[in-house]
């Protein structure tokens, strides 16, 4: 009887423990626009960019750098530690949504764009993919900073607002 309780006790505190250390890997992003890097420094690739509220579990934290879980839960990625905290920041921001599994690694770039003449509108995405929500709707003329890009995409600023986001960039018409 006394190594019954002692067998169930033990694995009570088995099962503390494990659940302790899995949540104590949630971060939260505090800041908007951070860049999720493809390694732990600047000259890594960018892989995305997350809003302040939006969570992302950590797995180890090394000179100023978080290895963190990416969205496919496969793949790994790296946030500067300046911009994340175990405490959910106060804001009215809405985290982007997660991320729905279509990644396509992105190049850096610098360039300004307008919405093309051909269309009324173009919708701003949380991510590259036309399933994403709609972040913001710009219209003919608004200009944008293509920041990174890949095949059909551009990952873009809007620098009056700091807002970032996605379209397609065949709605899109360099200037």
């Amino acid at each position: 009887m006394t190594r019954k309780i002692g067998v169930l006790l033990l694995a009570t505190i088995l099962m503390i423990t494990v659940c302790a250390v899995a949540s104590a890997s949630l971060y939260y992003v505090t800041g908007n626009g951070v860049r999720v890097r493809s390694g732990p420094g600047t000259d890594y690739t960018i892989l995305s960019h997350l809003n302040r509220g939006a969570k992302i579990d950590v797995l180890s934290i090394s000179g100023g750098w978080a290895r963190m879980t990416l969205w496919s839960g496969s793949d790994t990625g790296y946030i500067s530690t300046r911009y994340i905290s175990r405490n959910k920041p106060s804001s009215g921001y809405s985290p982007a949504p997660s991320y729905n599994g279509n990644y396509q690694a992105f190049t850096p770039v610098s360039y300004y764009v307008i919405v093309n003449p051909k269309n009324t509108y173009v919708n701003m995405r949380w991510e590259a993919s036309k399933a994403s929500p709609v972040r913001r709707i710009y219209y003919y003329g608004a200009q944008l900073k293509v920041i990174a890009e890949n095949g059909s995409w551009a990952q873009v600023i809007d620098e009056s607002t700091g807002e970032v986001g996605f379209i397609m960039k065949s709605l899109l018409l360099r200037i």
